[in-house]
């Protein structure tokens, strides 16, 4: 929830900003006119030509910015993304830490997985995890993007592995 609350202020501060870029431009254009009725002149007609070039193309580079800067908090607030925690020491720590992040259908693969000694076939998985194939396939997919579970082809299927660290850390190894 708290990084929901970051990323609504970010955006508001973006929003605020482009806000504040619009009303300048406006200014610029014509500072006698009211700053809405040459906004709304620009959204309906376009730039005029005679505009230098340099204050569309810095309004363009401020928008680029704005948007870069949202996805990437997106990317580093919004997605979970997990850090190597081999380094961290106590594998049981960096496990528990891991397992506090998992939505609920990540968990219930985990725990297939681990009932089955680390290691298990995704078509297994799927029945026993009550999850569709196409679910399971995305569940096993994010897993494995955070180095939670190894997978290798095996046939039509895949083999699913925990990663030794976090195996070994569920069971206090």
């Amino acid at each position: 929830m708290e990084k929901l609350k970051v990323l609504l202020i970010i955006l508001l501060a973006a929003t605020l900003g482009l806000a504040v870029s619009a009303y300048i431009l406006a200014l610029s254009l014509a500072p006698a006119e009211p700053p809405l009725s040459v906004l709304a002149r620009i959204i309906t007609s376009g730039l005029p030509s005679d505009l230098p070039f340099i204050i569309p193309l810095s309004s363009l580079l401020f928008l680029c910015t704005v948007l870069a800067s949202m996805v990437g908090v997106v990317y580093f607030l919004v997605l979970p993304e997990m850090k190597e925690y081999v380094s961290a020491g106590n594998g049981k720590e960096a496990t528990s830490v891991v397992l506090r992040t998992l939505k609920p259908d990540e968990r219930k693969v985990v725990n297939v997985l681990d009932v089955h000694g680390g290691t298990y076939l995704q078509k297994f998985i799927t029945k026993e995890a009550g999850l569709s194939r196409l679910k399971t396939h995305r569940v096993i997919a994010s897993l494995s993007e955070r180095g939670i579970v190894q997978v290798a082809q095996s046939g039509n299927t895949n083999q699913v592995t925990l990663v030794k660290w976090f195996h070994d850390g569920i069971h206090g190894s």
